[in-house]
């Protein structure tokens, strides 16, 4: 059986689990109701948010070079990255429908091990997600030993996820802007190895939960480490309504994504993303997983 077969059969059993009448809810754990009440529909209905309850954001430039060396789809340009556009907006749609029909806002990435493409397909599915209008995405680095928006970006942000996990700055002043409209993000340009006792502490629920208060129709994603890499990933599970896994073709062996998905067990699965799927001659190779998505090469660890 193929690394593609094998990560599949595994990822409907997981989607079939959570579907279950006694699988662990997701969806609705720790969402205030206005939220939970709209989220079929997020085009009417949505909350009024006051302009003063709103997240301000620091507006920054992109390093559109560097953007293009990293693949990051910051313009919605054809040519050879029309197949990359169109790719994530398959991913986008197929991920929007499960949210909705399962009242999921705030949505973790991860992967089994580093190399597979996770940090890079976050970023252009939130553009992509960003660029449909009906929601406001929020991006979140929480791969705190290994941040890397910012330099995906290069960017420098005033305010930096670390600070505020270790009370040396308030949370309003973390969240950013790109140019791209409906899209905001938070992240860091400094690791830590102290990534799993802070994860664990309460700033990250105040977090979540103040992106949820200050956003109209959110859908957040979150960047979250590698499974097998640490225990991060684990600690904020719990606090998501749902994972969504990706793996690379050709990096990612059987067994350790399998491991992966072993111990996700017990949390609602978006989907499987499975980079290089169909290798080209081209820069990138793709394909499609369980008909859930779609990821992109990512071109650095």
């Amino acid at each position: 059986m193929s690394l593609i077969e094998s990560a599949l059969a595994r990822a409907r059993a997981l989607a079939g689990e959570a579907a279950s009448p006694g699988a662990r809810p997701g969806a609705a754990k720790g969402r205030p109701a206005a939220l939970r009440s709209h989220a079929g529909a997020p085009s009417s209905g949505s909350p009024s948010i006051e302009p003063a309850e709103r997240i301000l954001a620091q507006a920054l430039a992109v390093d559109r070079r560097l953007c293009a060396e990293n693949r990051v789809l910051i313009d919605d340009a054809g040519g050879e990255l029309a197949a990359a556009t169109a790719a994530y907006r398959m991913l986008r749609t197929r991920l929007l429908r499960r949210a909705r029909v399962n009242g999921w806002t705030t949505i973790g990435v991860t992967s089994a091990t580093p190399n597979d493409g996770k940090s890079l397909t976050v970023l252009n599915l939130g553009i992509s997600l960003a660029r449909e209008g009906n929601s406001e995405v929020v991006l979140l680095d929480l791969d705190m030993r290994n941040p890397s928006m910012c330099q995906y970006l290069g960017v420098q942000p005033a305010g930096h996820l670390l600070d505020f996990f270790e009370h040396r700055a308030k949370l309003a002043d973390m969240f950013f802007s790109i140019g791209v409209d409906n899209l905001l993000l938070a992240s860091a340009t400094v690791a830590t190895e102290r990534a799993s006792e802070l994860l664990a502490a309460s700033e990250c629920d105040e977090l979540i939960q103040y992106v949820r208060e200050h956003t109209a129709n959110p859908i957040v994603l979150i960047d979250l480490p590698p499974v097998l890499v640490t225990d991060d990933a684990l600690v904020v599970a719990p606090k998501v309504d749902a994972l969504l896994v990706v793996a690379a073709e050709g990096q990612t062996h059987r067994a350790d994504l399998d491991k992966a998905l072993g111990l996700l067990t017990e949390f609602p699965i978006a989907g499987l993303v499975l980079n290089r799927a169909i290798e080209s001659g081209a820069t990138y190779g793709y394909g499609y997983g369980y008909g859930y998505g779609h990821g992109s090469d990512e071109p650095r660890g």
